[in-house]
């Protein structure tokens, strides 16, 4: 299997990429990344159009961009004004412990070797260095958006907290979000449009539904947390400040 990492370029006109759903999602996760306290240097893989990118780069972060895309190394290029990369997620070209935190944002349920992927990722990131990660939840709603996308995957809440631990890491949250309205809309609008009009549908055709959205995801962020009806998963994780502190979970609702 080819290795693929998130390549938001690759589907520029689906509003998953650009839509509020999107930017709900990346705010969400910039809030327990900036709650980690992370240092300033900071590799995101899987860059894709590098919105992640430009908004921690705003809060003065020195970022790295990587993407597998050429399409996306060229947008990133024009957009972010840190270093653009563009390597395997399971091969990075750097040594180890050259990052004080790693984003792996929308990125893991893409890639096969999604271990050795996080693992390469512990690998290049300093020792107490931060991992964010966010990942699509649920194995039950895998449709017609995700073959589309290129997903091998969706996690349950046990698959991403083991595959988590097994790279070495120890997590400090992790958190379901999506119920209600980003998950009714994923489900009853956006996987059936992909499946009855395909993937080269008009934009146009989500703008209904996308505005709607809009205006009822400020009633998401109140269900943070709750797990019934997740349509994605938010971790932040540490790496150990010595061998053989061994990966633990630390906040609470993890287990």
């Amino acid at each position: 299997m080819p290795d693929l990492t998130a390549s938001t370029a690759a589907r520029p006109f689906s509003p998953d990429f650009v839509g509020p759903r999107h930017r709900l999602r990346e705010r969400l996760l910039l809030r327990l990344f900036l709650a980690a306290n992370p240092g300033r240097e900071v590799l995101n893989a899987g860059a894709g159009q590098g919105s992640f990118s430009l908004l921690i780069e705003q809060r003065g972060f020195d970022v790295t961009s990587l993407d597998t895309s050429p399409d996306a190394i060229e947008l990133l290029g024009a957009r972010v004004s840190g270093r653009v990369e563009q390597a395997s997620l399971t091969e990075l070209p750097f040594p180890d412990s050259t990052f004080d935190a790693v984003i792996l944002g929308e990125v893991l349920e893409h890639i096969e070797d999604d271990r050795l992927a996080l693992s390469e990722s512990v690998r290049v990131l300093r020792p107490g260095g931060v991992v964010a990660v966010s990942v699509p939840a649920n194995p039950r709603y895998f449709g017609p958006s995700d073959r589309w996308a290129g997903h091998v995957r969706r996690y349950s809440r046990a698959e991403l907290l083991e595959l988590t631990r097994a790279a070495g890491l120890r997590v400090e949250r992790c958190d379901a979000w999506g119920f209600p309205f980003s998950t009714l809309y994923h489900r009853h609008v956006y996987d059936r449009h992909i499946e009855r009009r395909g993937p080269d549908a008009p934009r146009g055709a989500f703008r209904p539904a996308v505005s709607m959205l809009g205006l009822l995801l400020n009633v998401d962020r109140l269900f943070v947390g709750v797990e019934r009806g997740a349509l994605g998963y938010l971790l932040v994780a540490r790496k150990p400040q010595a061998p053989g502190t061994g990966p633990s979970v630390v906040a609470d609702g993890v287990v």
